[in-house]
């Protein structure tokens, strides 16, 4: 069983759909360490959601599903405009899943690669991710992979912090 994220191939959008009927899948959006992420409609809510799926070998690890049940449970208490929200989480046919807010835009690095950053509009994001990050810390989360990649920025330019995958419980 190799846990090389390289070796991960993401289920196809046929194959999300099946497994997850309360869902309509609508794009694949990427591959990243820990899984893969599509954006798709919560039919019964009628709104837009990300769902991030992990490779199998994840859900065949009881620790690991164990932790990826705490820190989801953990994650979904949170509610704050700088971390993007948990909506749900699961494991089906051995697959690990949490269903979280889908936030339109592109991540910090993208947005801000290459370019200059007015000096009063990049304090204004680090300060919006600073406050996440505490708001995080007060409720005991340590995220622990804090990157640019990481952030989204949705279309009014504020920042989402995503991909608590590292998190940990702060103490």
């Amino acid at each position: 069983m190799s846990t090389d994220p390289t070796d991960f191939t993401p289920p196809g959008l046929e194959e999300i759909a099946a497994l997850l009927p309360s869902y309509e899948i609508i794009s694949f959006i990427a591959k990243g360490g820990m899984g893969a992420v599509y954006m798709a409609r919560q039919k019964s809510l009628d709104r837009d959601v990300a769902i991030k799926v992990l490779p199998r070998h994840f859900g065949e690890d009881a620790e690991f599903r164990a932790s990826f049940e705490t820190e989801a449970k953990n994650m979904a208490k949170l509610n704050h405009p700088n971390l993007i929200g948990i909506y749900d989480f699961g494991q089906i046919d051995g697959l690990l899943y949490i269903i979280m807010e889908m936030v339109q835009g592109q991540s910090l690095f993208h947005s801000a690669y290459g370019k200059t950053i007015e000096p009063t509009e990049a304090a204004r994001v680090v300060s919006e991710i600073c406050h996440g990050l505490d708001h995080a810390h007060k409720h005991g989360i340590l995220h622990r992979d804090i990157k640019p990649a990481n952030i989204l920025l949705d279309p009014s330019a504020s920042p989402k912090i995503g991909d608590f995958g590292l998190a940990r419980p702060v103490g």
